[in-house]
This record gives structure tokens, sequence and C-alpha cells, in this order.
């Protein structure tokens, strides 16, 4: 019973502790700010007594860590950390004993932002640091542009403070003629995602480049879409898919895509140096892969090869996206071949009927001449017998 006692009135006296550190209004505060998915070190330091301390970060709303280090047997009871924050904590535990509370935080998110409070516990009193006041900063990382069902599509993640999408082109154009759709939604670890659209059907006869330009309270960065004109082609065909960016960008990434997931190959280039990966299923269609960078050279099409490739630059401010559609038509001249050839054949066959023809008519006329002239013979040798008989019988 005895015991029991004992441990409401610890559990009791650390309660009205921690609540008097979470309500004082002299207590010390740091800023720390972060970048979104990086460590987060938040500092506490307190004096030790070189036995033992538990070391007890925390926020408003939820326990952080709670760790016992030396020896601890003056302390009843403990808290748990939240589950959003297991396997995400240490401290430098070689260090605790020497004063040294501070806190790493793993794979922040804009959700793990606000206060922090650093308690110790020793055996003859209690401690608070101070108050760490935690931001955490996600910059806009990439711009995504594609066309698909006749729109522009504009697309970026993971971004914290909210963004601002803006609409823009090359060469400039009536802002009235471009009818968008922008969506910001927020996930549940605090970041937002920013989608928006420009419909083709409004500037159909008008040539030029879209600009998505994405930016927040941190940094912008901006993409380009160019849609090439198709190209048609026939099978066994070799052709060159174009890739527009400006010449004067010398370090950049570069990736090719078929059908818009499809991955192609991937350059990366600096300066002088070029390294290219082709993936395997394309080693075959693919020639010259160093080329890339300007056009995607395929020395043999075949009618697997239709579709939509992309041609996607990033470079540390812009991403420049080039899109082409590839259409495989049948061989016109095969047909042309082919009908030249039948209308030979049937010619010969014409000719062949009409040779047959004459030859048939000539040998008729010959069978019928020799037949009247077979008669004919018949005919004198007759004559000839009965003037025989004539004159012989008058000698008689």
């Amino acid at each position: 019973m005895a015991a029991e006692v004992h441990f409401f009135l610890r559990s009791l006296g650390l309660l009205l502790l921690l609540g008097t550190f979470w309500h004082s209004s002299a207590t010390k505060q740091w800023n720390v700010t972060c970048l979104a998915s990086s460590e987060c070190v938040l500092p506490c330091n307190f004096v030790s007594d070189g036995e033992g301390a538990r070391i007890m970060w925390y926020t408003r709303k939820a326990v952080v860590s709670c760790t016992r280090y030396g020896n601890t047997s003056f302390v009843v009871g403990h808290n748990s950390a939240v589950d959003r924050y297991k396997n995400r904590t240490s401290l430098y535990a070689e260090h605790v004993l020497e004063g040294n509370a501070t806190l790493v935080l793993r794979n922040v998110t804009p959700r793990d932002s606000g206060k922090y409070f650093c308690i110790t516990i020793k055996r003859l009193a209690a401690e608070k640091s101070g108050v760490i006041v935690l931001e955490v900063k996600s910059p806009v990382q990439e711009v995504h542009m594609e066309l698909s069902d006749e729109a522009v599509f504009c697309r970026a993640d993971g971004i914290y403070p909210e963004p601002v999408l803006a609409w823009s082109t090359d060469p400039p154009t009536d802002a009235g003629l471009f009818y968008n759709k922008t969506k910001i939604e927020q996930t549940q670890l605090g970041f937002y995602d920013v989608e928006s659209r420009v419909q083709l059907k409004v500037a159909e006869n008008i040539s030029v480049d879209f600009i998505c330009n994405v930016s927040n309270a941190i940094n912008s960065r901006r993409a380009r879409f160019k849609m090439e004109e198709s190209i048609h082609t026939a099978p066994g065909s070799e052709i060159k898919i174009p890739c527009s960016f400006p010449a004067e960008v010398d370090t950049f990434d570069l990736l090719w895509r078929f059908r818009r997931s499809e991955h192609i190959l991937s350059m990366n280039v600096s300066g002088l140096r070029r390294r290219t990966t082709v993936s395997e299923d394309w080693k075959i269609h693919v020639m010259d892969g160093r080329s890339a960078w300007r056009h995607l050279k395929l020395p043999n099409v075949v009618a697997e090869h239709q579709g939509t490739y992309t041609c996607q630059v990033r470079t540390s401010q812009v991403t420049y996206v080039t899109q082409t559609d590839v259409i495989v038509t049948p061989d016109s001249k095969v047909p042309l071949l082919i009908y030249t050839i039948l209308g030979v054949l049937s010619f010969l066959m014409a000719a062949s009927s009409g040779v047959l023809a004459f030859i048939g008519c000539k040998v008729r006329t010959l069978l019928g001449y020799q037949k009247t002239h077979s008669r004919e013979r018949d005919s004198t040798a007759s004559n000839q017998e009965s003037n025989k008989v004539t004159v012989d019988g008058a000698r008689t």
C-alpha cells in the first residue's frame, strides 16, 4: 500500500512539474528550422550529477521520447512515445551523463512543426532546459508538365509552406485566352500538392511554349512545355525525335520516356562529361544514345514504336519538357508496287490470250487449207484415173 501511495505522489509531482514548465513564460526559447525528410537536431543541455537521469521530450499534445540513463532507481513510472514518433528519435547516449540531452528527430515533416520541451529528472532535481520551436520547410523540388486530353497539366508535390502557381507563355499571349483550373490540397503529413491545367481548345491555333511557375516562401521552380509536330513514318524508316532546350545549358539531367511512363534512357551531363544509361528493352532500338541530348534516333521503326515520346531536361532552376507523337503508317510504296506487278501480270495474261487466239486462228486456217487442198488432189487423181480407163477401152 505504501508503495502505491509513493508511486501516486511521484506521478502527481511529475505532472505538476511538467505543467509548470509548459506554462512558464520565463523559459528560454530557441528556433530551429529543418528541411523536410532530413534529420533535425533539437538541442538540450542540463547539469548532470554523473549518476543517472531520465530524459523526456514532449510537445503540448504528445510524448516524443522518454529514456533512462545510468542509475534511475529513484524514477517511478514511464511514459511511452506516441506512435508517430516511434523509431524516429534518438539521443547521443554516450554523452547524456555528461549533460547532453540533445534529440535527433529523423525524417521530419511539416506535421512535426511546433514547440518541444526537454525535461531532465535527476535524483535531487528536475530541470527544463528551454523550449525548442521547430519549423519544417519543404522547397519546390520538381515541376512536372505533360499534355493529355487536350490540356497541358502542371503539377508539383510535397511543398511547405503553401505554394503559388502561375502560368505564362513564350511568346507572350493574352492571358485572357487561357482558362486554367488550379487545385491545392494538403496531405496528412502537412505537405501541399498543387495541380493546374490549361485547356488547349482555347488556344488551339496558337503555337507557343507553356511555362508553369511554382513558388513559396523558400524558393521557386518552373517548367517549360513544348509540343512538337507529329512524326509520320513507315515501318523500317529511320527517325529523329527532337529534344528542345537552350544550347547554353551544359549541366543537366535528361530523361527520355515512351508513353509517359516507360523509361528509354537517362543522361547526366556536366560540361564535357556525359554518362548515358539505356534501358535493356530499348538497347536494340536506340542508335547512338550519346546524341540523345538533342534527339532520340530510332534507325528501324516498327509498329510498336507508335506513341508519345517525352524528353525531360532538368536544370537547377528550370525543367524543359518536349513531347512528340510518332505515328507509324504502312509504306505507300508497297501497295503501289503490288498494283504495278498485278497490272503487268494482267497485261501479260491478256497479251498471252491474244497470242494464243492468233495462233489458234492460224492453226485452224492452216488445217482448213490442208483439208481443201487434199480434196482437190483427190478429185484430180480421180479424173485422171477415169481418163485412163477411157483411153484403154478405146485401144481395146
